[in-house]
């Protein structure tokens, strides 16, 4: 049986791959560096040793990262797989691609490096190391073939899974939930709650209403109850696997930018946009990207849907002004959501991957 490694970093390249594992493994052997164990997969390297964020905030985990990338490339020579898979993750990911190249075995790309919102560093690297890129955003396909490469849009696979599994009444009767309702969703890295937390938690002291935050499952929970009882022991900690039922719940929200955001726009959630980084980071960040957004509804839509407030901005005054703005205004933004974001995006991205791949391997 042929064999493909799947290389991913973060919770949400994580959550795609679990979905495409089923499918693989009935065809192929399938090799992982995975958050967690998955059926139908050998786990070779536990992810969460290679996750770092920002410039600064990664010093501290160079030598794991060197020595998960040694795990790695040993792995590649003693059992030789027909193909690597890497999802997302570009800083560790392009660096797995030249290994696997160099050693004749295929390299394939699921969710884009972002060289059109960072700048065109990269793009050699993709041409040279990346044999099929599978990308998850429609426009990035005129983007990918302006330098000759081999891309194939798949869908976008929130598309599929961004669905609730409850009603919203009945949602809120489990948690007896009071309108109005408000999604807290301050990212899936530690890096990101450390900044965000805080600031979403003293919003929730000043507005009326009920704030409910998931618990990302990459987040040590006594953590996040130590923080609420703190700050305003009236939020509602609830587990991740109920993101979807508050997002499609909630009146609004306040969402870290990322994933979450797009979850957020799929499910029609008006929402206020937020994100901090290490100041030196952020300069860093600055001078070097491209675009004028740096939330995913409003790169898709092309303006401004859902108002973004970065570094300095992301403070509990602002935040609090403008997420009562956006509850004033959620049915206009409901609408927006809808015609400039979710309607650009198509399902059954998964599904379609693992048949590129097989036509491949």
């Amino acid at each position: 049986m042929k064999r493909i490694l799947i290389i991913t970093g973060e919770l949400s390249g994580f959550n795609y791959v679990k979905e495409l594992i089923p499918y693989l493994s009935e065809h192929l052997k399938v090799y992982g560096v995975l958050l967690d164990e998955v059926p139908g997969a050998e786990r070779i390297l536990d992810s969460k040793e290679l996750i770092a964020f920002g410039l600064f905030e990664s010093l501290s985990k160079l030598p794991s990262i060197w020595r998960g990338k040694k795990i790695i490339e040993k792995f590649l020579e003693e059992k030789e797989p027909d193909a690597v898979l890497l999802v997302d993750f570009p800083g560790f990911n392009l660096k797995i691609a030249e290994i696997a190249k160099k050693k004749g075995i295929k390299v394939f790309y699921f969710i884009s490096p972002k060289f059109w919102a960072w700048g065109e560093r990269r793009i050699e690297k993709i041409k040279k190391f990346v044999d099929r890129m599978f990308v998850i955003f429609p426009f990035e396909v005129d983007l990918y073939q302006r330098y000759a490469v081999d891309v194939t849009y798949v869908g976008n696979p929130l598309k599929d899974i961004v669905r609730p599994v409850v009603s919203s009444t009945e949602f809120r009767k489990k948690y007896n939930l009071k309108e109005p309702v408000f999604a807290l969703m301050p990212g899936s890295r530690f890096s990101e709650i450390k900044y965000l937390l805080e600031p979403m938690l003293e919003v929730s002291k000043r507005i009326e209403g009920t704030f409910v935050l998931p618990v990302a499952s990459s987040i040590e929970r006594n953590y996040m109850e130590a923080a609420v009882k703190r700050i305003n022991p009236e939020v509602f900690l609830v587990p991740e696997e109920e993101r979807y039922n508050l997002l499609f719940s909630a009146d609004a929200g306040i969402i870290a930018s990322g994933t979450a955001s797009l979850e957020a726009a799929i499910a029609g959630l008006p929402h206020v946009v937020v994100y901090k980084l290490h100041p030196l980071t952020f300069a860093i960040a600055r001078r070097v990207v491209k675009i004028p957004f740096v939330s995913l509804p409003n790169i898709i839509a092309g303006e401004e849907v859902v108002p973004e407030l970065l570094q300095e901005r992301a403070n509990p005054e602002d935040i609090t002004l403008t997420l009562l703005d956006v509850y004033k205004n959620k049915e206009f933004i409901k609408e927006l959501l809808k015609e400039k974001v979710s309607s650009k995006l198509t399902g059954g991205a998964i599904k379609k991957l693992c048949q590129e791949i097989l036509k491949e391997v």
